[in-house]
């Protein structure tokens, strides 16, 4: 035991690095070395504590740890061993002593949660969320249904038949989405629905014809499974219908809220594409966006609750309307279409998280969520009409068309001498999130900013607002950058 005792460890006292850790490091290093051999006796924790001047409790966590891991071993009353059955004298167990086993952070980076920079779009504000009632209700779940939500449950894959159920209600009452329960697929968001429709329904070399400019998320999905993209123009009233549609397997819109230019289809359009879809057979996938704020003007009825032949999928997410680490989506499949959706699913993942899905489901029929969405709608209305007044206030050189909803404005410059790709790179240079609409486009669009609004109350959006104005007028910047990181 005392040979043990002069053995050497090497513990950095100015090390950032806890000194069980550290520890740690010096008695796995010396085990797959081979300076400790298996079976070899350990000093006790408090012989090891006195030799290295630490505390008892950092061997014995120390200890604990390598215990756990395998590299050691107790043996009653007779102290701590390394693991008797652990290989000796065999290279290939030996590392190469050059290599650095830490996994360390680059360097400048700091690992920490971070809120949305402004005015970065599709942002809800989660402050708004009722997070005290989402936990009540979870607390009772977990009291009713015990352990067994926590458990494996791959009958569910579609999603826990409960919140299916109350998605299909609030379908019915809000969108006139007239649907059986069991047509609704659970998502983690609506990117996972968008991949997985575009795996089932597309072969590469098929037509998609999408909105342009569009969603991203979407156009990289489609373009994942080898389609070729084709562009549906957007004008005042949104996405034009095509003439024809002949050889076109697939066509995608966000009829209740362009992405990103905020226009509303009317309903005689939506009509033109729902009989599209059913006269030339082509899927139409339907992506309610935003569809839950509207402000000046009702909601008008969904694509999927004007036809009567199956071709529109509808689909929508909950991570605008609650919050983006949710992650929960849902999409409205035709009854053809459910047991292949079904079997991508389970390929990718046995069922997603349960606790949430059950809580939402109750959320949704406690009245909770409606009464979520009311707030928010008044809120975010309130932030538009000081978001405007604030732009037209220091005569911005911005026209926002489409200002009665949704989660963010597009401005339209007035004139075309400006660049807005410039402008929003001089706006992230100084803290701000503001993409150009060319972001959202392969191809030319006019100068504008799209700009998201919703998760800022008002006194920070006229703040915000009177340090970008002008940047956005074109004029000379001074001080006002340092102003805005102190005012941070």
């Amino acid at each position: 035991m005392n040979a043990r005792r002069n053995r050497t460890f090497h513990l950095d006292r100015e090390s950032k690095r806890p000194l069980q850790e550290q520890l740690c490091d010096e008695l796995r290093g010396a085990i797959l070395q081979g300076k400790l051999a298996p079976g070899e006796p350990l000093t006790s924790s408090r012989e090891m504590a006195h030799d290295l001047g630490v505390s008892r409790n950092t061997v014995l966590g120390c200890y604990e740890q390598l215990i756990g891991e395998g590299y050691l071993e107790t043996r009653p009353r007779s102290g701590i061993f390394v693991m008797s059955n652990l290989p000796s004298g065999d290279p290939a167990f030996r590392p190469n002593r050059k290599q650095n086993y830490r996994v360390s952070a680059p360097e400048n980076v700091e690992w920490k949660l971070t809120t949305p920079l402004p005015f970065r779009p599709c942002q809800p504000d989660v402050s708004l969320f009722p997070m005290a009632e989402w936990n009540r209700i979870r607390s009772r779940i977990l009291r009713h249904a015990s352990t067994k939500l926590l458990c494996y449950q791959s009958r569910y894959t579609l999603g826990l038949p409960s919140l299916r159920k109350s998605l299909a209600n609030y379908l019915q009452e809000s969108r006139g989405v007239q649907c059986q329960w069991d047509q609704i697929a659970i998502t983690c968001g609506s990117q996972q629905a968008l991949f997985f429709l575009s795996q089932i329904l597309l072969r590469r070399g098929d037509k998609v014809l999408m909105e342009e400019p569009g969603y991203l998320g979407a156009r990289q999905a489609f373009a994942y499974a080898g389609a070729k993209i084709l562009p549906l123009r957007i004008d005042e009233n949104g996405a034009i219908p095509p003439s024809s549609a002949k050889g076109v397997k697939l066509m995608y819109t966000t009829p209740s809220r362009q992405f990103p230019t905020g226009a509303t289809m009317p309903v005689g359009r939506r009509l033109q594409f729902q009989q599209l879809a059913e006269n030339q057979s082509v899927w139409l996938i339907e992506d309610d966006y935003d569809s839950e704020f509207r402000y000046s003007q009702p909601p008008l009825p969904s694509m999927y609750s004007l036809g009567s032949e199956p071709r529109v999928i509808y689909m929508g997410t909950m991570s605008k309307v609650l919050y983006p680490s949710l992650r929960i989506g849902y999409v409205v499949l035709p009854e053809e279409l459910v047991a292949n959706f079904e079997r991508l699913r389970l390929v990718v993942e046995d069922h997603g998280p349960l606790l949430e899905q059950a809580v939402l489901g109750e959320f949704i029929d406690s009245g909770a969520f409606y009464s979520h969405i009311r707030r928010c709608r008044k809120e975010y209305s309130q932030r538009l009409q000081v978001f405007l007044r604030e732009m037209d206030k220091h005569d911005v050189p911005l026209d926002f068309p489409h200002s009665d909803g949704g989660m963010n404005l597009t401005g339209i410059f007035r004139d075309g001498r400006w660049s807005a790709e410039k402008i929003s790179v001089r706006l992230r240079s100084i803290g701000f999130d503001v993409p150009p609409l060319s972001q959202y486009s392969p191809t030319k669009t006019p100068e504008g900013l799209v700009f998201g609004f919703t998760p800022f109350p008002p006194k920070w959006i006229q703040s915000y607002i009177n340090k970008i104005a002008p940047v956005l007028r074109g004029e000379t910047i001074t001080n006002y950058e340092d102003e805005l990181r102190n005012a941070k």
